[in-house]
């Protein structure tokens, strides 16, 4: 039996995809970046689930706190504010790694939707690689 490695592949960034989205997982205020997730084959053998929001990676890891100065001008105006103001100071906030914890939840859910593809010996052996941590994920 051949295996079509980047449809496994693809079919697994399709599942983590689907898993991240769910409805509590991925911090939501809009839905943006629920929506904005994507898979993409990367070569032959790899996949990318990722969104290209520009926020999203301080969303996921955290970010700093920031300073927040006029480019031009010397004021900033925001609605809410009485008066222009000089320098915005905002928090650092806490990262939110959804697709990290996505990946757990996709070794304790297993990969038995590939049984019909791979057979279920070989989704059991990706599944005991994956549940060892072998099966590489990373957030870039």
């Amino acid at each position: 039996m051949t295996i079509d490695r980047q449809r496994v592949c693809l079919l697994t960034a399709e599942k983590l995809r689907e898993i991240a989205t769910r409805q509590g997982v991925v911090p939501f205020l809009k839905g943006d970046l629920r929506k904005s997730h994507v898979v993409q084959p990367v070569g032959s053998t790899n996949a990318r689930v990722g969104t290209n929001l520009p926020y999203a990676r301080a969303v996921h890891d955290g970010r700093p706190a920031l300073l927040i100065r006029p480019k031009k001008g010397k004021a900033l105006f925001f609605a809410g504010l009485s008066h222009p103001v000089k320098v915005v100071r905002q928090p650092a906030r806490v990262g939110r790694p959804w697709l990290r914890q996505s990946v757990t939840t996709l070794a304790r859910e297993g990969l038995s939707f590939l049984a019909p593809i791979i057979g279920p010996e070989t989704a059991a052996l990706l599944q005991r690689a994956l549940s060892q941590h072998k099966l590489k994920a990373t957030i870039k």
